[in-house]
C-alpha cells in the first residue's frame, strides 16, 4: 500500500468530523472518494496532504505514506495568481521543486503537452484570466506534476466545469494513469464523474467511509442505505439525460 490510514479520528472545535476511518490506496490505483458536502471527503486529502487547521485534534492508529503526492484543487483560477504570467508562474514552481530554473522549459512544455495544451510558446505568455476554464484546470495539473509525484490528489476538479470539458478531464486524468503511472485519488460528489473512470469507490458518509467497492459492483449492488440513495438518484439523472 501506498497510502494506508487507520482508526482516523478528527475533531475540529469541539465537532467531530471523521471518526474511525479506516482508508487505503494501492499504487496504480484510481480510487474515487465520493459523498455530499460535509462528508469528510476534503478534510481526508488535507489530512493526508498535512495541511489541517492548527486547531484540529487528531487520533489515528496508523498512519503510512509511502510515495510523493501532488494535489489539484476545485478552483484553477484560484490557484493561479492573476497578475502573474503562466509561464513565470510555471517556472518559480520548478523552482521551489529543484532550487533553481535548470530545464524548467523544456520539462514545462513537455507536461504542457502532455495536458493538451497547443501553442504552448504563445500560451505561456498568457495571464490566467485569458485562458479557458478547462485550459486553468489543465495548467494546475501540469504544476501538480511538475514535481514527479507518485499519487496525484484531484478535489472536485470537475465541479466546477461544462459537460464537454468535464469528459476531457477525465479522458485526461485516464492518460495521465496510463502514460506516467501514476496513482490518483479522486475527490468527486458527481458520481457521473467516476463511473467509467476509478478502479474503486470509496463513499464517505459523515465522516466515515460506509461503502468501498469496484465502481462496476458499487453501481449495482449497495448495502448502505445513504449508498443506496445516492445511486438510485444518480441512475435518475442518467436516465433523465438520454
Amino acid at each position: 500500500m501506498i497510502i494506508n490510514i487507520e482508526k482516523l479520528n478528527l475533531e475540529i472545535d469541539g465537532q467531530v468530523l471523521l471518526k474511525d476511518m479506516n482508508f487505503h490506496m494501492e499504487k496504480g490505483e484510481i480510487v474515487a472518494l465520493v459523498g455530499e458536502s460535509g462528508s469528510g471527503k476534503t478534510l481526508t486529502t488535507k489530512f493526508i496532504l498535512g495541511i489541517l487547521p492548527e486547531r484540529s485534534i487528531i487520533h489515528y492508529e496508523k498512519f503510512e505514506k509511502n510515495c510523493k503526492i501532488g494535489a489539484v484543487f476545485q478552483n484553477a483560477f484560484i490557484s493561479l495568481n492573476p497578475t502573474i504570467k503562466i509561464g513565470s508562474q510555471l517556472k518559480r514552481l520548478y523552482e521551489s521543486h529543484y532550487g533553481n530554473d535548470g530545464k524548467w522549459k523544456e520539462e514545462v512544455t513537455a507536461l504542457l503537452e502532455k495536458v493538451g495544451i497547443k501553442e504552448i510558446d504563445k500560451f505561456l505568455k498568457k495571464y490566467p484570466h485569458e485562458t479557458s476554464g478547462g485550459e486553468r484546470q489543465r495548467v494546475v495539473i501540469a504544476g501538480a506534476l511538475i514535481g514527479k509525484p507518485e499519487v496525484l490528489i484531484a478535489d472536485e476538479v470537475t465541479t466546477a466545469l461544462d459537460m464537454r470539458t468535464k469528459r476531457e478531464v477525465i479522458t485526461l486524468f485516464k492518460n495521465i494513469r496510463k502514460e506516467l503511472g501514476i496513482s490518483i485519488l479522486f475527490i468527486s460528489h458527481d458520481l457521473d464523474s467516476i463511473k467509467n473512470f476509478a478502479d474503486r469507490a470509496c463513499v464517505m458518509y459523515k465522516g466515515n467511509i460506509v461503502e468501498e467497492n469496484s465502481c462496476e459492483e458499487i453501481f449495482e449492488h449497495q448495502e448502505h442505505p445513504y449508498v443506496k440513495r445516492l445511486i438510485g438518484f444518480s441512475k435518475t439523472l442518467w436516465t433523465r439525460g438520454e
